[in-house]
């Protein structure tokens, strides 16, 4: 059992303590803050300046394709609820988030492959996709590759700026109430009585009555802490950014190698590299040259475009494929959401709204999900 430590001065309480300043744990932050329970948030760094930071902002429901048909839906449910999302967080906080809704267009450069794809698209009656010729390809997007012969169009597939996003989460949460403690490290978990009833960080102790771990890969330290294991490991992302000064592009190409994103000032964003197991925020020559080599095979007109910047992330996938949200099994009152990969910007609003109906005492079956929660873990060590 974890006391404790008495020479920590207390430096504040509340009913819920998220720990961590991603998408995901300002998400939460919100989203509890709107019940209005009283909320305070823990970043070591700042909000955003994580995984979150290094996303480039898609919220790519259909274009993912995710397998399990449940997780798929809590996908799309996430989607569909940011632009009402977006109008309130970007009214409480003032903070615009660049929201775009032109929609995805998957290109290919075969009957077959574009065939394969019309397929894919259409497993939904509600995805709606729209099938562009060549001719209408060309039209939308110029100067597109002329070896392309078609594209999948996505309606329903938006993007945004995901440091934006943080910083709006954030700034809402605050004029509900809640408070944002940034630069601030959580350290340890103090159970007693089989309870959490706090954290104790760099800055003192904070005591609570409910705790989220929502610290992208640092999670798993603290989960540790309360005996569960859930391991994450970093998948390295790089990407860069350039500028295309004539015809910027409108619509975000979603391609199997690479995904080009047109943001404000003309910026493309084009990511990125996938490098499971580095740990590492390096950009290298090689991830560098393969994403404009990728993308201008796509776009040629990208070798024209002035370069602005490149960064690299640090994605936290699961081990198990799939993200947790829900109870931490064996004490109570300690939640967790993490491993959300490279979805997290698109699960958050999904994510937050479980996150704060599950601190309430609702059923995962209930919320949609079951099979990412503490029922999965269950019923797999039985």
């Amino acid at each position: 059992m974890l006391k404790i430590h008495t020479e920590a001065t207390v430096i504040g309480h509340a009913e819920c303590l998220v720990i961590g300043g991603g998408v995901i744990g300002s998400s939460i932050a919100y989203h509890v803050a709107r019940e209005g329970r009283s909320t305070i948030m823990l970043e070591r760094m700042m909000p955003g300046e994580g995984a979150s930071g290094a996303a480039v902002g898609m919220l790519a429901a259909e274009s993912e394709e995710f397998a399990d048909p449940e997780f798929e839906q809590f996908a799309r449910t996430s989607r569909d609820a940011f632009p009402e999302l977006v109008r309130e967080l970007e009214r409480l906080s003032g903070v615009s988030v660049e929201f775009r809704t032109e929609g995805f267009v998957t290109p290919f450069r075969s009957e077959a492959e574009g065939e394969k794809r019309w397929k894919a698209a259409n497993t939904r009656e509600d995805n709606q996709p729209e099938w562009w010729d060549a001719g209408e390809l060309a039209r939308r997007i110029p100067g597109i590759d002329r070896q392309a012969i078609g594209a999948i169009y996505r309606s329903k597939e938006t993007q945004l700026f995901p440091v934006q996003l943080c910083r709006a989460y954030t700034g809402a949460a605050t004029v509900l109430g809640a408070t944002i403690g940034s630069g601030t490290h959580a350290e340890q978990l103090v159970v007693q009585n089989g309870r959490v009833c706090g954290v104790v960080t760099d800055s003192g102790f904070v005591s609570c009555n409910q705790v989220i771990i929502a610290g992208g890969l640092e999670s798993m330290n603290l989960l540790e802490q309360v005996g569960f294991y859930y391991p994450l490991y970093p998948v390295k992302g790089e990407a860069v950014a350039v500028s295309l000064k004539d015809h910027p592009l409108e619509y975000t190409i979603y391609a199997d190698d690479v995904y080009l994103v047109p943001k404000q000032k003309n910026e493309l964003w084009i990511g990125a590299t996938s490098l499971p197991h580095h740990d590492d925020t390096e950009v290298t020559v090689a991830g560098l040259e393969g994403l404009l080599a990728r993308a201008s095979a796509w776009l040629p007109r990208v070798r024209e475009a002035s370069f602005v910047r490149t960064w690299a992330g640090l994605r936290p996938q699961a081990a198990a494929g799939r993200p947790f949200i829900g109870a931490v099994p064996g004490v109570e009152g300690v939640y967790a959401a993490v491993g959300h990969y490279r979805n997290g910007v698109l699960l958050s609003d999904a994510t937050g709204r479980a996150m704060a109906a599950l601190l309430k005492g609702a059923d995962a079956a209930e919320l949609g999900i079951s099979k990412i929660s503490s029922a999965r873990i269950k019923e797999e060590s039985l």
